[in-house]
């Protein structure tokens, strides 16, 4: 009898790829799980990945053993193979023969290191996430040695970890969107104090206030945030700006105030 879906150790992979980086899973980490679960598919002798930052350029890699690891390194410096081409048309490249002439005039170096690590062909599947190109994942292998199937396993490893990479990534910058939020009216609420202290220090209204908040931060080459939180946490009878002297006027009302200079 067969183990239902939810079961079967194939699952358990899937999951663990899926939400590796949700649990804090380090990038290089992640990357040589996904590079060793496909190295264990029937026919891939060593599997290798990498992602790709905004400019299509390989940013991380893992591989699932050193031979691997090497071939990525080597792909990435000469900027030629499979992999590079992969991550370049999102297409994916499967059962590349290496002994075939056409790989031999297309990636001339990259062919050579392959053949010398002993590995006769090669598959390279995008990571994708919609019509985001996130990596790609890259078995080394013997050339007819991947059957359809094996290939399909390894493109479902393909698309969990592209979704685990890809929920990742939305969450960090729903986090970073929300610190940017959280700060800007954090800066707001402490200039909207100091243009409440300064309103009431020179008896003036707030947006008068505000302009001279705006003009001595700027003539001062300040942030205005700094400037408000002089105001707020510094005595009322110093900084840049102190409450005016009261003198008497002979013949006026004691209590006038004196503007300072710089009103």
């Amino acid at each position: 009898m067969s183990l239902p879906v939810h079961q079967h150790p194939a699952a358990g992979v899937l999951l663990t790829l899926a939400d590796a980086r949700l649990r804090g899973e380090g990038e290089e980490t992640f990357l040589s799980r996904l590079a060793r679960d496909a190295a264990r598919v029937p026919g891939v002798d060593a599997a290798g990945c990498h992602l790709t930052g905004t400019d299509s350029r390989p940013r991380s890699q893992g591989a699932s053993n050193d031979a691997a690891g090497q071939l990525e390194r080597a792909q990435m410096e000469l900027r030629e193979g499979p992999c590079i081409e992969t991550a370049r048309s999102s297409t994916p490249l499967t059962n590349v023969p290496m002994l075939h002439a056409h790989s031999r005039t297309r990636w001339p170096r990259f062919t050579r290191r392959a053949l010398d690590a002993g590995f006769t062909a090669v598959t390279a599947l995008p990571l994708r996430s919609h019509d985001r190109l996130l990596g790609t994942l890259n078995l080394y292998h013997q050339h007819g040695a991947l059957h359809r199937d094996d290939v399909r396993w390894c493109q479902l490893l393909a698309a969990a970890a592209a979704l685990g990479l890809a929920h990742h990534d939305l969450l960090h910058e729903a986090r970073r969107r929300g610190e940017q939020l959280q700060g800007a009216l954090d800066s707001r609420v402490v200039i909207e104090q100091a243009k409440g202290i300064l309103a009431e220090r020179l008896d003036c209204p707030v947006q008068d206030a505000f302009a001279l908040l705006r003009r001595h931060a700027r003539s001062n080459r300040m942030k205005l945030t700094d400037l408000s939180a002089q105001i707020i946490g510094g005595p009322a009878d110093a900084g840049p700006f102190p409450r005016p002297s009261v003198v008497a006027d002979r013949g006026s009302r004691v209590g006038l105030p004196r503007l300072p200079h710089w009103y």
